[in-house]
């Protein structure tokens, strides 16, 4: 026998007593997950993790809500409670709804403005950090309690300067928090900034927007020519009404990347996937 192999048998014979196994290497079980609800994010990522961290990150009108209420709907039809933590106070209930919510499953916490004596610049800044504040607190409070299937943290409206400035610690802690449980922890942002903290990061980003009576403003004519545009006798709009400069939003076409998955321990290739979003 080695002298290494009868140091380890000298330490196990030790430790024995205290621990059932000893120098175990332990592999973490694989994540339960949910699917999101879009038949391409699907495919592409396997769907949210439970007791993880998902990012959704994206610049505004890149689908990021779209997602964010396709999830809170298959969760809510599965029977799940979930909570919504809306720092902006910009969640729609009616959009909601027709996306498929069942508000009655849904509880929404609405983050409160803290006005504060300062010039405007510095008041808005103030504003952000009192918002990110409570909406710390409120998803500590939430994680603790347990019973929601699936959390998410609206920060779509929050400058990602100001998501910057949340420490990595809480992060760490939320993931603590959730790791055991069957929660959907799913953060909506600008710009990832739980890093290592998330499981699975996914970037969205348009590629065209689609619309009644008008070309859709798209970089690439390969997307435009997909969008299958209506003819004018198809418009929303009645002809003596129609604005010559207006368009009626149809839809959105959209790239999804993923930047983190749980899936993949080293570092990943390039993975994206091409998807379209209709207006309800």
């Amino acid at each position: 026998m080695s002298s290494a192999a009868l140091l380890r048998a000298r330490i196990e014979s030790s430790l024995g007593e205290s621990f059932s196994s000893t120098l175990l290497l332990r592999e973490r079980p694989a994540l339960l997950t949910v699917p999101i609800g879009v038949a391409a994010l699907d495919t592409l990522t396997g769907g949210l993790p439970r007791g993880a961290l998902t990012e959704i990150v994206g610049p505004p009108s890149s689908g990021r809500t779209s997602v964010m209420l396709t999830a809170l709907a298959g969760a809510t039809r599965r029977q799940e409670t979930c909570a919504l933590v809306d720092a902006s106070d910009s969640f729609d209930p009616a959009a909601a709804a027709v996306a498929g919510v069942d508000l009655e499953r849904l509880l929404w916490v609405r983050c409160s403005e803290q006005s504060t004596p300062a010039s405007a610049k510095r008041r808005g800044k103030q504003k952000a950090l009192g918002r990110l504040e409570q909406v710390l607190k409120i998803t500590d409070l939430l994680l603790q309690g347990g019973g929601f299937g699936m959390v998410v943290l609206d920060l779509g409206d929050i400058s990602s300067q100001s998501t910057r400035c949340i420490p990595l610690t809480s992060w760490f802690r939320f993931r603590r928090t959730v790791e055991p449980t069957a929660t959907v922890l799913l953060l909506v942002e600008q710009e990832a900034c739980a890093k290592t903290c998330a499981s699975l990061a996914v970037r969205l980003e348009r590629t065209a927007a689609c619309a009644c009576n008008s070309a859709p403003v798209s970089p690439k004519r390969d997307d435009a020519a997909a969008c299958n545009l209506p003819s004018r006798d198809d418009a929303a709009v009645p002809a003596n009404n129609v604005v010559s400069h207006a368009a009626l939003l149809k839809g959105m076409r959209l790239r999804a990347e993923v930047l983190r998955s749980w899936t993949r321990r080293k570092p990943m290739q390039s993975a994206a996937a091409n998807f379209k979003l209709q207006t309800a």
